[in-house]
Order: C-alpha cells, then structure tokens, then sequence
C-alpha cells in the first residue's frame, strides 16, 4: 500500500493549476467589430493587451476565427459589447488557436445545422491552443435538426486552458456536451470549473428510441490515449439533471481530480472509465430518489475517493449505486473493463440511499476479475429507513477489499462480521443547511485514530485535527466552512446571475 499512501500525498497535485494568469491587463488597444471579416482583420493586427469587442446584436451563422498570441498577463480578448447581449446562432462556432486568448460574454443559442463536430473548439485547424480561456459563455439549446447529428458543444485541444463561470443547458443529440480531447499522450493541465451544466435530457434517435451511449455531459480523453495522464481539473461546479447516459463525467485518462463539484438530480453517474490515479474528493450527490441515479462508478487503478456526500440513491440497479466497483476483464483491451486495483475509498458519508456499496458489478464469463487491494476506511454509511438491500452487496465474493473504521447501519450489512466494520447508529442529524451530520451523542465523533487512509480535510474545506478524527466526510468544527453545495447564484456567467 506504499503507493496508494505516496497518492493520498499528491491531493494537492492541481493547486498549482491557478498560479495560470488569466487575469486581463490594461488594454493596449480595443477595436470594435461587427463581421465575421472584420474579426479576421483585427486579429492580424491583435498584440498582446489588445481587446475585440464584439458589437451586440445576433451573428448568424458566423464562423469565428480567434487565432494569436498574448502574452503572460496580457491576454489577447476577444468580448462582447454586452455581456449576454452577442448571440450567436444558426451554424455559428468559434475556434481559439494560439496562446493566452480569453473569449467572453458571448451566447449560443437557436442553433441549426453544424458542419464541424465542434461549436467551439480550442484549436484552428492543428494550430492548439494554451493558456487560454472561455468564459461567461451562455449555451441554450444549441441543437442540430436531427438528434442522430453527433456534434460537441466545447472541444479542448491543447494544454493549460479554462472554461469558468459558463452555462450549458439543453443539449439532446449525440455527442458529449464538453470533451477534453487526448490525441498524444501529454499532459494537458485543464482547468474546468465555477460552470452549471443543465438539462441534458436521455438520449433519443429521431424515432423515438433510446441511444445508450454518446451523450456525456463531460468527457475526459479518449480510449486510445486512456493509460496516459491528463491532469486535468474538473471543481466547482454545478451538474443539474443531466440524465443522457450512464456516464454524466467520463473520465478516459489519468490523474484528473473531481473537487468540490454538487450533483444535484441527474439519472446518471461520475465514471472512472479509463485510465488511473483519478482523485474525486469533497463533492455532494444528491439524487432525491431519481430513477436511475447514481454516484461514483469505478474501474482501474490507484483511484482515490474522499469526504464526499452521497445521499438519495433508490432502486435496485447494480451499476448506479453511491460507489460501484465494477469488474474487469483479463488482458483487457483498452475501451473494456480493466479490473480495480489498489483504490482508496475514505471518509465518505453515504446516507438515506438504497444502493450504498456495489462490489462485482458486471461479473461474467466475460468480466471475472473482481476488484483487488482496495481499502473502505472511515466511511459512515447510513441507509434509508425502508431499505431492502445489503449495505454491501457483493455480486463477486472473490473480491480483495480491506475495511477498517467504517460505521454502517440501518439495513442488513451483506457480508460476514469484519472487525473494520462497526454496526452501530451513527445517529446523524439533518442539519441547518439541510446536511446529514453528525448529533452530539453520535459514536463516530472522535472514534478514529490517525493512520495510513488519513485525509487533511473534511467535505466542508475544514481542517482534520491531528489527535483523535471523525469517521466520515465531516469533521465536527468550529472553523469556517469553505467548500458546500452549489447553488445556481454560485455558478455560471457573472451577468447572467447579476440580472436575475
């Protein structure tokens, strides 16, 4: 377990990513433009510092080409008049090329037909971009005429980019609503964050049938390049009913993080698909008992899962549970199962949910490897009254998991008596700010010692002391709450919340 301490180590591999200055610099010079052409011309001329405003008004189907180079401090921006008040429709996308360019304020909506598989794409042509951001950006319902269209809303390309504070609601063809695209095996440094992604509706073909797959809200890498490592960030953000498939996140790629994001009502889940080293820590699931939904689905190596919050599971559904270890298939190739090894699972709180802990999930003639070298530590799992099943039910008994101060109750446990697992109420309350947490009596208060599977912090940004701990994502504190759910005002356009 050398490794999978040295991991727990590296939670604070992406605090660097903000040191990127994407803060805008006095402007050098700012040009007004009212054409697709005359953006063109303006970017020839663009330095360092210089400012694009776009003029309000609808743009239909303009193509728009942003392609230079800023400098460190000194973006080249490319704006809107107004935010909120450029609107750019019909066949309309945007490509970024080059390094240190921001794009802001603008809006997507009453799409038609795309010719590209990209609306906004970080790259002209192979030019990629880097250092670069979009931001304030508004998507509505930016569909093609047909659902069978497979077109992507945001494309990433290149490395050290961000998308921030941007709204994305309403896509229904295939295609992922945002993918961080992996052609080489580098590092790309992504940043994604302070977004809402909305209303993605299941999938349909234009007959009225269910498509399975292709309708990711988020989608990190790809098959081909999934053993290599991306480190990208995905926090702060606010995933709402998104329902498209299964995989809401799909993470196809390494070293990613999962932070500080609420996932509020969507009848799908956040799915380690490929790839390894991925860290999903401090985020709330709330399903509110929606069909189909889920939480944290896993499959590979070195994962870590931490002080996160999942509550409201129902169903019997074996592949949408709070946290689904699924099985692997030997040799596998890379867009199959490959098995679960040596994952951290610690200090989560999993409350009034039917589907808690799923062990074996897809276990076959064809997927036999069941998962090996995994830790349950410091969990608190509290079921819902009227729960039918196990707390954790194990579909593959030849699983290798160890457990050690876990608190589970409320429903029969699903395995023999393990010494890492104590059945007792954990007598969590509901809150002032409508979290299960625990009463002044509860017996996970100060029950852990501190041990290899220790985290720094809780669920809330607040510090673990380094005597005696609590069992679970919270940590009982006096000190101030730095990370909590998400609400819509949090997230999202700045003007678009300033005028509601």
């Amino acid at each position: 377990m050398k490794k999978l301490r040295k991991s727990l180590l590296s939670l604070c591999i992406v605090t660097a990513f903000y040191a990127i200055p994407f803060g805008a610099s006095a402007e050098e010079s700012v040009v007004k433009v009212s054409s697709v052409d005359e953006i063109s011309a303006a970017m020839i001329k663009a330095q360092p510092g210089d400012t694009i405003v776009m003029r309000n008004g609808v743009w239909k189907d303009a193509a728009i080409v942003m392609e230079g180079a800023g400098k460190q401090n000194k973006p080249i921006t490319l704006r809107a008049e107004t935010p909120g008040q450029v609107v750019l429709s019909g066949a309309s996308t945007l490509n970024i090329g080059g390094s240190y360019l921001v794009v802001d304020g603008l809006v997507f909506k009453d799409g038609g037909d795309i010719d590209d598989s990209g609306v906004i794409e970080f790259r002209v042509g192979d030019h990629e971009a880097t250092h670069s951001r979009l931001t304030n950006v508004q998507m509505l319902d930016y569909n093609p005429l047909s659902n069978e269209k497979n077109t992507k809303w945001v494309g990433l390309y290149g490395s050290y980019n961000r998308v921030d504070h941007s709204y994305f609601k309403g896509k229904k063809n295939i295609g992922a609503t945002m993918v961080v695209w992996r052609e080489q095996a580098g590092e790309q440094h992504h940043v994604i964050d302070h977004n809402h992604f909305a209303g993605r509706p299941i999938l349909h073909d234009d007959s009225g049938q269910v498509i399975s797959n292709e309708a990711e809200t988020l989608r990190i890498g790809t098959s081909t390049y999934s053993l290599s490592d991306s480190y990208t960030t995905v926090e702060n953000n606010l995933f709402e009913n998104n329902d498209g498939e299964i995989e809401m996140i799909s993470v196809k790629s390494g070293k990613n993080v999962i932070r500080g994001n609420t996932f509020l009502n969507n009848a799908a889940t956040v799915t380690l698909r490929h790839g390894n080293g991925t860290h999903i820590e401090n985020n709330f699931f709330f399903a509110n008992g929606k069909a189909n939904a889920g939480a944290i689905r896993v499959i590979g190596e070195d994962h870590v899962i931490a002080n996160n919050y999942i509550s409201g599971i129902v169903g019997s559904n074996t592949t949408r549970g709070a946290i689904v270890l699924t099985n692997g298939i030997p040799n596998s190739d890379l867009n199959k199962y490959f098995q679960v090894k040596n994952v951290l699972i610690t200090h989560n709180t999993l409350v009034n949910n039917d589907n808690n802990i799923i062990v074996g999930d897809k276990k076959s003639g064809t997927n036999t490897l069941a998962p090996v070298d995994t830790i349950i530590a410091n969990n608190v799992v509290q079921a819902s009254g009227n729960a039918k099943l196990p707390l954790i039910k194990v579909i593959d008994d030849s699983a290798a998991l160890t457990y050690e101060g876990n608190f589970m109750y409320g429903a029969e446990l699903g395995i023999g008596p393990v010494a890492g697992i104590t059945q007792q109420n954990p007598q969590l309350a509901l809150a002032e700010d409508g979290l299960y947490r625990a009463g002044e009596e509860s017996p996970i208060i100060n029950a852990l010692k501190n041990g290899a599977y220790s985290v720094k912090e809780d669920m809330d940004g607040q510090p673990r002391p380094q005597g005696n701990r609590d069992a679970g994502a919270d940590e009982v504190s006096k000190t101030p709450i730095r990370n909590k759910p998400l609400q819509p005002s949090d997230v999202g356009p700045e003007w678009l919340n300033a005028s509601e």
